[in-house]
């Protein structure tokens, strides 16, 4: 009788140390999911307020940029257009030919740098975008002097 209370024992604490164990596992399971579905939600809500499709006019009230930006899984991609235009230090007096689908550069090499989305374009160009407000943002052409002059662009989708 005394070996099948020992038995007994042993066997329940065994079947809690390993209910124990489980339990341990699930949470640490449920917990490492919460937080890659915390972090991928985090990524994403920090694209989702570049996403759309934003123009910028000139003083003429022509578009002469359009760059339009999609979640793409938890990246960014898209495509950014300029016109042929002028005006002193890379901003936009006069629009002598609009931006165009044909001419869009893909947008590549996306990246969140704090609040700015940084960006390539073809051969290389390099553009700096922050939000201002839901309806507004800033745009950097790097290497230009637009970089110290951004762009005003307004979300039109």
């Amino acid at each position: 009788m005394r070996a099948a209370t020992s038995m007994a024992s042993m066997t329940t604490k065994t079947f809690a140390a390993a209910c124990c164990l489980s339990l341990l596992s699930l949470g640490l399971l449920a917990q490492s999911g919460a937080r890659q579905a915390q972090d991928k939600g985090l990524r994403n809500t920090s694209f989702e307020r570049f996403v759309g499709t934003w123009k910028g006019l000139c003083e003429d009230d022509k578009e002469f940029v359009v760059l339009i930006l999609k979640q793409a899984g938890t990246d960014i991609a898209g495509t950014i257009s300029l016109g042929n235009f002028g005006g002193p230090e890379g901003q936009c007096t006069t629009v002598n030919d609009p931006p165009s689908e044909e001419h869009a550069m893909r947008v590549t090499d996306a990246q969140l740098k704090g609040a700015v989305l940084a960006f390539k374009g073809k051969q290389g160009t390099r553009f700096e975008m922050g939000v201002v407000d839901a309806q507004r943002a800033r745009l950097k052409f790097l290497g230009t002097p637009v970089e110290d002059n951004p762009w005003e662009l307004k979300r039109v989708k």
